[in-house]
């Protein structure tokens, strides 16, 4: 098992970046791909693979400090190679110098076009009023506006300028709280990035630019990034919403992926994007693919269908910058025929044992049996961490206090192992199998939590059956005998890769898996002092 959700952990700039040796883009070979260590500190990137000759091929392929603000970014300097000076003003942007002696010059702030500043604040205006009525605890997590002077000062010292419409933005908000700015989401889940943040993200971005050496791919048009976009808005987990300044149009970028504006999130501006939520909101109507809905905790969020809005969530205007106290309102909790549609209200059941059917048995066993063989060879530390059979007892009383009743070869693999142990076994590509007893004390949890996001967040006729130490499960819907996931930060996902059509399809397909050494949906299994793991076969 591997400790970390890849796509669900905020990147860090400026700490460490792993180069795959010049093997990005050919996944047959990253198998044998040496891994290199590139700590940033500021400007100065220290390298680390342990053969001098790949380090200097590296430095090599990287871009050139003129190749690098050719394309908008910041240049690198190897530790140990002061060629370039350190005062270079592209080196760090937006950070001040700490010299004690100097003085701040004077940045006269300039008046974006009245006729786009309208209708941006237009927009705004429609925006709060929802919140307002019925997320008001988002209204709460917009930021004022930046200073006017702050805006002038980023556009003198980088010596651009920004759109009128996202400078007229600014004006009324610098962003949402939260880690980059998810206290206010954008469909479907890119949180608002203040002013700042166009520099963290610009930064991030370009060191995988610069590093992968390809002025190719540094294209605004058709390439992966460049540095003269503007980060509006990101999901902390590789994905960019920004404007391109040039022509004002918004468009999303990806991580070794080209840059997309005729995709979901693509708008012709920053305006007509604002203006399009606006009206999605009004009309509970979906933005592109994403309906608006309202957490348990008056939140506005993006889900893949609509669902009814809450009461109890409404608050008063958009409170002035002094700090005045407000009082958040209280959710009102769901009824009991809510919890009972939800299938988090199950009528007492007594507990009942039913043993699985021998054909069904014997498939699970013979799956089971094969994972075995694999394991006890080539992982057995993972191995020894398999749990013994449940009882079949414990499998009944979880039915009953759920009100489901398990698919037979969910309670065929139980009977086999009661789970896959504390960072033990289970599918690709960072899961491991639930106990009985988990999986009931999960779903009561689910269910406590959800409230009445019951049937988007989570539903209490899905069974979890294996975990993530991040907060997410995968789970078996007894409607349809499916599997698909959940995860606290987007709720359920009932398509993709994470959707087999039985339990006992994804242990057939991970035992085969084990096997060949073949993926299973992007993930091959790799062994590690003597531990089970799953690494990405996609690049």
């Amino acid at each position: 098992m591997i400790g970390l959700r890849w796509a669900r952990v905020v990147r860090p700039a400026l700490v460490a970046a792993l180069l795959m040796a010049g093997l990005v883009g050919e996944p047959d070979l990253l198998k044998d791909a040496v891994s290199c260590l590139s700590v940033f500190f500021g400007d100065t990137v220290s390298l680390s693979c342990g053969d001098p000759e790949l380090e200097a091929r590296i430095k090599a392929e990287a871009l050139t400090p003129e190749e690098a603000k050719a394309v908008g970014c910041p240049p690198i300097h190897w530790k140990g190679d002061w060629s370039m000076p350190k005062s270079d003003p592209l080196s760090q942007p937006g950070v001040m110098g700490t010299d004690p002696t100097y003085a701040e010059p004077t940045y006269t702030p300039r008046t974006p076009d009245p006729a786009v500043a309208a209708r941006v604040n237009q927009a705004w205006d429609r925006i709060e009023r929802w919140l307002g009525a019925h997320a008001s605890a988002t209204l709460r997590q917009l930021k004022f506006g930046a200073y006017p002077q702050n805006l002038a000062r980023w556009e003198t010292t980088h010596d651009r300028r920004l759109p009128d419409d996202l400078y007229a933005s600014y004006l009324r908000h610098d962003g949402a709280d939260g880690n980059l700015g998810s206290g206010f989401r954008l469909p479907p889940s890119y949180g608002l990035l203040d002013l700042s943040e166009i520099d963290y993200i610009n930064w991030d971005k370009c060191q995988e630019l610069v590093m992968e050496g390809d002025l190719d791919a540094a294209d605004p048009e058709h390439g992966v990034w460049h540095g003269s976009l503007l980060a509006i808005g990101s999901d902390a987990g590789g994905r960019e919403l920004f404007v391109e300044p040039r022509t004002g149009r918004v468009g999303e970028a990806s991580w070794q992926e080209k840059l997309e504006y005729d995709g979901p999130m693509g708008w012709p501006s920053h305006a007509a994007m604002l203006e399009a939520l606006a009206g999605a909101l009004e009309r509970g109507a979906a933005l592109r693919d994403w309906y608006p809905v309202v957490t348990a905790g008056c939140e506005l969020r993006w889900a893949e269908q609509p669902a009814p809005l809450r009461s109890g969530c409404a608050g008063g205007p958009r409170p002035s910058p002094s700090p005045t106290p407000t009082v958040e309102p209280t959710p009102e909790k769901p009824t009991a025929e809510e919890l009972r549609a939800g299938g988090c209200l199950p009528p007492r059941r007594t507990s009942q044992v039913r043993m699985p059917g021998p054909r069904v048995t014997a498939q699970v066993n013979a799956a089971w049996r094969r994972v075995e063989r694999w394991l006890a060879r080539r992982a057995p530390v993972t191995f020894k961490r398999l749990r013994p059979p449940a009882r079949p007892l414990d499998i009944a009383r979880s039915e009953a206090a759920m009100g489901l009743r398990f698919p037979d070869d969910l309670r065929a693999s139980l009977l086999r192992h009661d789970g896959g142990g504390s960072w033990g076994f289970g599918p690709a590509p960072f899961y491991e199998f639930m106990s009985a007893k988990h999986i009931h004390s999960e779903w009561k949890m689910l269910c406590d939590i959800g409230g009445d996001s019951l049937g988007y967040w989570w539903d209490g006729h899905l069974i979890p059956f294996a975990y993530a130490n991040d907060g997410g499960n995968l789970f078996v819907d007894t409607r349809t005998g499916k599997t698909g996931e959940f995860f606290n930060e987007e709720g359920l996902t009932l398509e993709g890769d994470v959707v087999w059509p039985s339990y006992l399809a994804l242990l057939k397909a991970t035992a085969r898996s084990l096997e060949t050494g073949r993926p299973i949906r992007g993930w091959r299994p790799k062994v590690v002092k003597g531990e089970l793991e799953w690494e990405s076969s996609r690049g």
